[in-house]
């Protein structure tokens, strides 16, 4: 199966995405963790990456659409659920485009919705660390300073209030619009992100029986 995971920030979508991963045996394609990591790199997108992601802009089509396609190629065969992409409708219809290539084609859509106060005060008590990626809260495992791996935990410039609000206002105005076409195609899937991980990932598997 080809499956999407979207959501407002903090709706919970990436650990959505790794435990239908470990379930099933999927490839987590995580577009957010390859975009950091190319940052972190001598890529020559680097610094632009960084601007737009700070900003809390998206980065652009043409280089998503390169990412994916190289990540598609590779795993077509197998079980894949795609988290932080699509994020508009024409990034959306791209991916169809990839996969056809392959005779495949997305099969579900997945939306978890949680109040937009809630995901601002989820994504303001995270925190982030600068060496291996892992995203704490500090409400659920305390002020920590340090991950486990012994790195630094940080607040993500992205993750800071004019980057949140114009994050949201990008979901709404461009990536809520996913949902719909994918609604129009009979393969969206709403979930209510407000109850414990373990429940929502079972109304996940049970809507994908």
């Amino acid at each position: 199966m080809k499956i999407i995971i979207q959501g407002p920030q903090a709706c919970g979508k990436g650990t959505q995405a790794r435990l239908l991963a470990q379930k099933y045996g999927w490839m987590h394609f995580e577009m957010g963790k390859i975009l950091r990591s190319i940052v972190h790199s001598d890529n020559p997108y680097a610094s632009k990456i960084k601007d737009t992601l700070n900003s809390g802009d998206l980065v652009p089509d043409e280089l998503v659409r390169l990412i994916a396609w190289d990540f598609v190629k590779k795993n077509y065969t197998k079980g894949i659920v795609f988290e932080g992409y699509p994020r508009s409708v024409a990034q959306y219809e791209q991916l169809q485009e990839m996969l056809k290539k392959f005779n495949k084609r997305i099969d579900a859509l997945i939306s978890i919705d949680i109040p937009e106060a809630e995901s601002i005060a989820r994504m303001s008590d995270r925190r982030t660390c600068v060496k291996c990626g892992r995203i704490y809260s500090l409400s659920v495992d305390g002020n920590l300073t340090n991950c486990e791996c012994g790195g630094e935990l940080i607040l993500r410039e992205d993750d800071k209030p004019e980057a949140i609000k114009k994050r949201l206002q990008i979901y709404h105005q461009q990536t809520r619009h996913v949902f719909e076409k994918a609604k129009a195609e009979g393969i969206a899937i709403e979930i209510d992100g407000m109850h414990p991980i373990a429940e929502v990932h079972e109304k996940i598997c049970t809507s994908l029986a």
